[in-house]
C-alpha cells in the first residue's frame, strides 16, 4: 500500500554515514521514510538481510513489528545491540508518569 498520497517515490537527501557499522548500511530516516511509506502501525516487516539492523530500528521507532536475520555473526550481534538500545530508548520515551499533580491553589 502507498501511504505516501501525492509523495514522489525518491529519495534525495545526501546523508553522510560516518560511523557505519555495515558496508552497506542505509540511513535510519530514509527506512523509516519507507517504512511508513508502505506499512500501517502493527504491520509485520520481515528483512532476510537485517545486516545492521537499520530497517528494525525504523520498524520500533514506528510501531511496526520487526522480524529479521542474518548470516553474519559479527552483524547479527552489531543488529541485536542496536535494536536492543531502541527498544530501550522508546521505552523510556514513552513513559507516562504514574502520580497525579496537585494543583498549587
Amino acid at each position: 500500500m502507498w501511504n505516501a498520497g501525492g509523495k514522489r517515490g525518491v529519495w534525495k537527501e545526501n546523508v553522510e554515514m560516518k560511523d557505519r557499522l555495515h558496508p552497506t548500511q542505509k540511513p535510519v530516516l530514509l527506512m523509516e521514510s519507507l517504512v511508513s511509506d508502505f506499512t500501517d502501525p502493527g504491520e509485520l516487516i520481515c528483512d532476510p538481510f537485517a545486516g545492521s539492523g537499520t530497517t528494525g530500528v525504523a520498524c520500533i521507532r514506528l510501531g511496526r513489528r520487526f522480524i529479521g536475520w542474518e548470516k553474519d555473526p559479527e552483524f547479527f550481534e552489531t543488529a541485536v545491540k542496536r535494536l536492543r538500545k531502541t527498544r530501550q530508548q522508546i521505552t523510556i520515551f514513552d513513559a507516562k508518569p504514574q502520580g497525579k499533580q496537585e494543583g498549587l491553589f
